[in-house]
């Protein structure tokens, strides 16, 4: 599987928090992963990437939507399995249009966003987040669906993407 974080200082804060984000997917995915590389992404961005030996055919972002939309739009993203975007989906059916671009690629691919969480904003109004936080339990900030995964990586990477991520259904449905 390939793991991609990006380089945004807030995201990836310093190098003592990408070491601890590399430990948590070896104790995440139970098997050796790669070092951090710095890659060349979509409109001249910069991630960092790494691969677990696991067999898994999937990709994991680490992003701000902005960069999981350009990500997503990549064939080599697209043409895996699945994707999982640790991210906010920051307004209505931002997730379907990403997975329906993925699909006019790779029909059979599966999108996975991590559970929002409702935040209140700097100027009073409530939205869907992903916040990064809780530094102390793994040495770097962490989303909701981060913690899931650890607690449930007994259960295998790929059944714990599924209880802790929520799955991006190509069908639109009223209230969607």
């Amino acid at each position: 599987m390939r793991w991609i974080i990006s380089t945004e200082k807030d995201i990836a804060v310093d190098s003592n928090q990408m070491r601890a984000r590399r430990e948590y997917i070896q104790r995440v995915s139970g098997v050796e992963v790669s070092p951090w590389i710095k890659v060349n992404g979509p409109v001249a961005k910069e991630y960092f990437c790494c691969m677990s030996n696991d067999g898994i055919d999937g990709t994991s972002i680490t992003a701000h939507i902005g960069d999981v939309y350009n990500l997503c739009s990549l064939r080599e993203i697209c043409s895996c399995k699945f994707v999982v975007a640790n991210t906010c989906t920051l307004r209505r059916m931002l997730g379907k249009e990403i997975l329906y671009r993925m699909m006019s690629i790779n029909p059979e691919v599966e999108l996975f966003f991590a559970k929002q969480e409702l935040s209140l904003s700097s100027n009073g109004l409530f939205w869907q987040s992903t916040t990064l936080i809780n530094v102390g339990e793994f040495g770097f900030r962490t989303s909701k669906s981060e913690r899931l995964l650890y607690r449930n990586r007994d259960k295998g990477l790929m059944e714990a993407i599924k209880k802790s991520f929520n799955r991006v259904s190509p069908v639109i449905l009223l209230g969607d």
